[in-house]
């Protein structure tokens, strides 16, 4: 009982911690004095993107015909939603873009700085038509197609608008790129981030663009894709995993033993990322929540294994019974990283030389990917169910998660709490018209937070 209460405690001053970046949470992300530099804002490099989206009233979408509906023009991009949203849930973010001069352009600046933030980063170029993405979504709200035009991106984001931000970028808790990005410039971002030893989030936007950072992927913390994605990220590195999802369909199985099944189905696509070394997978699953995977020998689960009897049934997955992440994890992190701050709430704080964040030296080689399949290496899942939900448009709920998860992240939470408040979050963006909901409410968050850390649940592959 005296867990449970403890737990609900820190759960009901997330918003508390999420008013402003933290400088005790700088010294877990990067092992950095605060002699060396001041805890910044996060910053999120990626587009800025006019969205048209087109809704059918009623019937169902008819192809060489036109269908009634409702067409909007919304303020989108993976890297603007992911930035405002992390700015609406009280943590100020820096973002890198670029815009064009024209109308689009011009609606997009106006209302970034309505909403106070600052265009420093935001490169306005006359050159260049501002990025537009047109979507038709069915009448459930799901994304039926698309068409983007993201060329002023590819062609006008360059390393050295990038290294212009050189000093926000290295004083940053954390750093998302978006894979609207080309190669160079994603490998700039990256080498910036990483001379600070500054986390980097991945969002692989779409399959084709997915591949974009494969030859980064052992600098990358966080990589948050869904299934095609995964694959589409797995197979480009290695042949030896094409096929492998595809064989035997899935069973009637429904909630966590339906996501046990298709996250064993992944496997193999999950160990060839991880052996790139690559700390995380944040894998989307849409209706089914989300899954964290990372290594069983990632100092952050090491603990946490020797807490659990994990068994494996028939089928080669596991058997478990639900198990409350707070209650698991937080003994791994707590015998070396707790500091008791004035207000009484435990925040995490390095006090060795270990830093599950910390980069690979250039001299390190990780597994060859081509064995990752035939080695297996157990990895630690961590499954959190998506909340039920009124859906209204599933545009922006992907970025939302992040956004939750990264403005967490920067207010001191530990990472399984950081991801149940990216799923409280993204469920508030389903139940929007728009990319970002306009405001949130915290108590309402801090529910839901409450709640999916309850059904939250631990397993092994």
């Amino acid at each position: 009982m005296m867990e449970r209460a403890s737990s609900r405690l820190r759960l009901s001053t997330i918003s508390r911690h999420l008013s402003a970046p933290s400088q005790r949470f700088a010294s877990q992300l990067k092992n950095l004095s605060a002699s060396k530099k001041v805890l910044g804002m996060p910053v999120i490099i990626g587009a800025m993107v006019l969205d048209i989206h087109a809704v059918p009233f009623a019937a169902d979408l008819q192809r060489g015909t036109t269908v009634p509906g409702k067409v909007t023009y919304v303020q989108g991009g993976v890297g603007r939603n992911v930035a405002e949203c992390i700015t609406k849930l009280g943590v100020p973010a820096f973002l890198i873009s670029v815009v064009g001069q024209d109308m689009a352009g011009q609606l997009l600046v106006a209302h970034w700085l309505s909403l106070g933030l600052s265009i420093e980063g935001v490169q306005q170029c006359a050159e260049c038509v501002t990025p537009v993405v047109s979507a038709v979504f069915d009448t459930k709200g799901e994304l039926a197609t698309a068409v983007a035009d993201v060329t002023a991106l590819e062609e006008h984001m360059t390393p050295k608008w990038i290294c212009q931000f050189v000093d926000i970028i290295q004083s940053a808790p954390v750093m998302m790129v978006d894979a609207n990005l080309m190669p160079n410039v994603l490998e700039a971002a990256c080498s910036l981030a990483r001379e600070a030893n500054v986390p980097i989030w991945f969002e692989p936007v779409s399959v084709p663009k997915s591949v974009r950072a494969t030859g980064l992927l052992k600098y990358i913390t966080f990589a948050s894709p869904n299934k095609a994605e995964l694959i589409s990220m797995a197979e480009n590195l290695t042949c030896s995993v094409k096929g492998m999802m595809s064989q035997g369909s899935l069973s009637t199985k429904t909630g966590s033993a339906r996501v046990k099944e298709i996250v064993w189905k992944l496997r193999h696509h999950i160990y060839v990322l991880l052996a790139t070394g690559m700390k995380y997978i944040v894998l989307t699953l849409g209706k089914h929540g989300v899954v964290l995977c990372s290594t069983r020998n990632n100092p952050m689960f090491q603990d946490s294994l020797g807490q659990m009897d994990l068994s494996s049934d028939a089928d080669g997955g596991t058997t478990f019974d639900a198990i409350p992440v707070a209650a698991i994890l937080s003994r791994a992190i707590a015998s070396s990283l707790t500091e008791t701050s004035s207000d009484g709430i435990s925040s995490n704080v390095t006090n060795t030389q270990t830093n599950i964040f910390e980069f690979p030296n250039d001299s390190y080689e990780p597994p060859h990917v081509q064995n990752a399949v035939q080695s297996e290496p157990k990895v630690m899942c961590v499954h959190l169910p998506a909340l039920p939900s009124t859906v209204v448009s599933l545009s922006g709920a992907g970025d939302c998660l992040v956004a939750g998860t990264m403005a967490a992240l920067s207010g001191n939470c530990d990472l399984v709490r950081s991801l149940a408040y990216g799923v409280a979050v993204a469920r508030l963006a389903v139940q929007s018209d728009s990319n970002v909901p306009e405001c949130f409410s915290r108590n309402s968050i801090s529910d839901d937070v409450q709640f999916v850390m309850s059904q939250t649940q631990v397993f092994h592959i």
